[in-house]
């Protein structure tokens, strides 16, 4: 039997909770749409006050004043002149002298060109850099892309949120973005958050059935970061099966396709299995004359070895996970529409695709497509309980 003082302090609290879900309920859709909003807004605040400076920015910036240089040298010392004006002596320091690859990077000019192959295919993340960059500098321009994404990706989710009537949720939302370490992609110079605006533009033009509008979208995700091309077909493929959007994401893919063939040949790429080797197994000095061949126990051993650092050190596999129980057990499958439908299977297994192609272990890799699941789940979920 409870006693005087549990009763008056239960009583206390229930009273408090009441009156605060009747202020909430009138309200709630104006103060989810705040919560969401107010996230976006300290996040662009943290990457402009405390942005990330990561070891691709050296490269990104290279490709981005390539054609106004004379040659490896030149490219190299006016690359890291510009990189150094824009960080701290302390982050300088790290860039250029934290382990042997980046101190070998930053003495050796025809070494570091080499590395651009891998950088030159992201053509509309390097050439929106060139265009802002005329106002603000070539460094500056790659931080204001990540500035504006976080912004752009917030006002896609509002509407989003505004045209199924679930602002409601705005706060269960931020905490996703929370979880699939969306702040860590934004202080990033990286195309990643970018891409991730294109890709839920297109996600919601697609549910919107402006197939032409989504495909348009995606086409730009994949200029961001070509790897999305795994995606395009993936959605390509279930949209030819379930039938939404069937021409659109066909002609779509075909053109990915031949952009993709036609940049891989230009941008001297070094291919799959090099930049595989490269990223999960070994940093070497310079891509010239390296070719190692292909090895059936090489690639299970970076799989296993990705799949270790994916569990120990990021998120997206415990997101996933929740993902599918959370459909598995709160969703009906027959009573999800069709568009819906052929968006989630499209993002999980692309998800899973692109793992086992080229196994990135960080949570931002894999942003765009968690939001997505969450996203139609999200708004799936009140509309199957009423």
């Amino acid at each position: 039997m409870s006693n005087f003082a549990q009763r008056s302090l239960e009583g206390v609290f229930l009273t408090g909770f009441g009156i605060a879900c009747r202020i909430y309920r009138p309200l709630r859709s104006w103060i989810g749409a705040a919560v969401l909003c107010l996230f976006i807004l300290m996040t662009a605040a943290v990457v402009q006050v405390f942005p990330v400076s990561n070891w691709d920015m050296l490269a990104y910036t290279a490709t981005a004043i390539e054609p106004e240089t004379a040659g490896a040298a030149d490219l190299h010392s006016k690359t890291y002149a510009l990189v150094k004006a824009n960080v701290s002596e302390g982050e300088y320091v790290t860039l250029t002298e934290d382990r042997p690859y980046r101190i070998h990077q930053a003495r050796d000019a025809d070494a570091f060109q080499t590395m651009l192959g891998f950088y030159r295919l992201k053509v509309l993340y390097v050439e929106t850099a060139r265009v802002l960059s005329h106002a603000t500098g070539t460094v500056e321009a790659f931080r204001l892309i990540s500035l504006l994404s976080v912004l752009a990706v917030g006002a896609v989710l509002l509407v989003w949120l505004g045209r199924t009537g679930t602002l409601s949720y705005g706060p269960a939302v931020a905490a996703f973005l929370m979880l699939c370490s969306f702040g860590y992609a934004a202080q990033l110079v990286s195309p990643d958050l970018y891409a991730t605006f294109f890709l839920l533009l297109a996600a919601f033009f697609f549910l919107e059935r402006w197939d032409v509008p989504a495909a348009l979208a995606l086409v730009g995700a994949f200029l961001v970061r070509p790897d999305h091309l795994a995606f395009v077909g993936v959605f390509f493929v279930f949209a030819a099966i379930y039938g939404p959007g069937r021409w659109a994401m066909s002609i779509c893919f075909a053109a990915c396709l031949g952009i993709y063939v036609w940049l891989t040949r230009g941008a001297d790429h070094p291919g799959w299995w090099v930049h595989m080797w490269f990223t999960h197994i070994e940093y070497v000095p310079t891509l010239k004359d390296f070719d190692p061949p292909f090895s059936i126990g090489a690639y299970v051993e970076l799989l296993v070895r990705s799949t270790g650092r994916a569990i120990m050190g990021f998120s997206w596999i415990a997101v996933l996970f929740g993902l599918v129980l959370f459909f598995a057990r709160c969703l009906s499958q027959d009573r999800l529409d069709l568009r819906s439908k052929v968006l989630l299977y499209a993002a999980f297994t692309s998800v899973c695709a692109k793992y086992v192609v080229f196994p990135h272990y960080e949570t931002r890799f894999h942003l765009p497509y968690l939001v997505i699941m969450g996203m139609i789940l999200l708004v799936g979920w009140p509309r199957q309980q009423s």
